[in-house]
């Protein structure tokens, strides 16, 4: 199974957690491989991988040669974060007019959401998650948006100047995602669904976050 290439993030550890249990109630063995999300998505349209770990709904849209899993792995939350005390809002109506808002290139929930409320003088993007919080933090912009297990990332590994000044807003959006299988595995993905669902019966879902958000030197 192909997950994106950033084995020490939250995300990453918190589906490979998930994962690991679900093929084994399965009675399958996991090997997970990492790819850029361009190179996932050839290699399980050609086969070559067995399928996704997590991808949106509408995937399968763009690549009928994979089955969606009917049932949800992990959720995203796009999520608004600021650095000044003075900011309030609870939604986007609520953003001081001249605030200096951005995002993350790329995450094109973060940019349909703000572009019909933010005037374009005042939106803009940046290439990193760390990049992002260091403007934030720097006061260089007011509000920026991002998915927050991403920022939960960066504010564990990256060596903030006035971390502790960085507070989520309020979120703007979550977005399930799904496990994918390459067409010749159609008949796993029923069984799969249902070990999924079982599991967040269980409360392992939740669980597994934890033990994922845990940082590196923390000893568990």
């Amino acid at each position: 199974m192909a997950a994106d290439p950033l084995p020490h993030s939250i995300a990453y550890k918190w589906t490979k957690l998930i994962n690991q249990e679900a093929f084994r109630r399965m009675g399958a063995t996991l090997e997970i491989a990492s790819f850029p999300l361009a190179r996932r998505a050839a290699l399980a349209e050609a086969g070559v991988i067995d399928g996704e770990i997590s991808r949106i709904y509408s995937y399968a849209d763009t690549l009928p040669e994979l089955v969606r899993v009917e049932e949800s792995v992990m959720d995203f939350t796009f999520s608004l974060f600021t650095a000044r005390p003075e900011v309030k809002a609870q939604k986007l109506a609520d953003l001081p007019a001249n605030a200096l808002v951005e995002y993350r290139r790329g995450v094109m929930v973060c940019e349909n959401t703000l572009k019909p409320s933010i005037a374009p003088e005042r939106l803009f993007n940046v290439s990193s998650t760390e990049q992002g919080l260091k403007k934030l933090l720097a006061g260089r912009s007011d509000v920026y948006c991002d998915i927050d297990i991403f920022v939960k990332d960066v504010q564990q590994s990256a060596k903030l100047k006035d971390e502790g000044k960085l507070r989520k807003l309020f979120d703007i959006a979550t977005v399930a995602t799904y496990p994918y299988f390459y067409k010749k595995h159609a008949p796993l993905a029923p069984r799969f669904a249902a070990i999924l669902k079982q599991m967040k019966a269980e409360g392992l879902f939740a669980a597994y976050r934890k033990q994922a958000e845990l940082p590196a030197d923390s000893g568990q």
